[in-house]
């Protein structure tokens, strides 16, 4: 049997994107193994996929096919060094000046598809089938999808901050939702829960990723920033709506399962650097309440 090594950037929404590669190679008679630092926290979630935290550059030379994601480290570089005849790079953007030429295996995404979608058409040409945006994620048999209907789940965070939307906001947006008959669930990691609690709405805090996508599963919507939560709930299915600084990134970025609301700053709003880096503001909780209540 032919084998693989799947290797994504390092954002958790990167490793659930690229196990469309590895869940389309597995389908298709590879061996496949996925290196992510945090995804084997979701291994039961993706029941037959072997999912390793981190990778030996030297055992590399083993596998047939290696699949990365480029995410202009010098990771990449030294496996273009390696492991060039037998490696697959998938850029989400391409610039000559700046990258690697081009192998044959190698792929360049359309700014205009996103993510999920761009993927599963690079895997589809790897393998000469048909594209499929499946990655393989199941879950469990004791979880019920959308059993919490009026539960509105809110993930007010992100791993970076320039691509939170302002605290307050989402306080407001709770709040008029909460007076629809809604139910706003506040969902936070253990370290943020200080700056979150005592808020006046319920908090849930998600210590692991498989607590997270239990929440998110069970849940009727999501709201939140440009970040995993908005990924796993459109792969799990469940409507979402993400508060994001600009509709240019978004067509690259946006979750694509499962497609939901996007809320970003007027397509007028001037861009300035100064102000870029204040998008938020530029943001009202009235213009998130209203793409709330628009048909999914």
């Amino acid at each position: 049997m032919k084998t693989a090594a799947v290797i994504p950037a390092p954002g958790i929404g990167d490793g659930l994107l690229m196990m469309i590669a590895s869940h389309q190679l597995q389908l298709n008679g590879y061996q496949v193994t996925t290196f992510h630092r945090h995804l084997p926290e979701l291994s039961s979630w993706f029941p037959g996929h072997n999912l390793e935290p981190v990778y030996d550059d030297a055992l590399l030379a083993s596998y047939d096919l290696i699949v990365v994601e480029n995410d202009n480290s010098l990771k990449i570089k030294s496996l273009i060094e390696s492991h060039r005849n037998c490696l697959s790079i998938f850029y989400p953007t391409y610039k000559k000046e700046k990258h690697a030429p081009l192998a044959p295996m190698d792929f360049v995404f359309d700014s205009y598809c996103p993510m999920a979608q761009n993927i599963s058409q690079a895997a589809a040409s790897l393998l000469n089938v048909a594209p499929s945006k499946e990655n393989g994620l199941t879950p469990g048999p004791n979880l019920q999808h959308r059993s919490q209907k009026n539960r509105i789940l809110i993930h007010p965070t992100s791993r970076v901050s320039t691509k939170n939307w302002k605290a307050k906001g989402f306080l407001k947006v709770a709040k008029g939702l909460a007076l629809q008959g809604w139910q706003p669930l506040f969902c936070v990691s253990p370290s943020e829960r200080k700056e979150w609690e005592n808020k006046g709405f319920p908090l849930a805090i998600t210590p692991s990723l498989e607590d997270l996508a239990a929440l998110i599963y069970e849940s009727g919507f999501v709201i939140g920033n440009d970040s995993l939560p908005g990924h796993l709930a459109s792969n799990l299915n469940i409507p979402t709506l993400i508060i994001a600084d600009e509709e240019e990134r978004m067509r690259l970025w946006r979750p694509d399962w499962m497609q939901g609301q996007l809320v970003f700053p007027s397509r007028f709003f001037p861009k300035w650097k100064f102000l870029r880096t204040h998008w938020q503001k530029f943001i009202s909780a009235r213009q998130v309440l209203n793409s709330f209540y628009k048909p999914f």
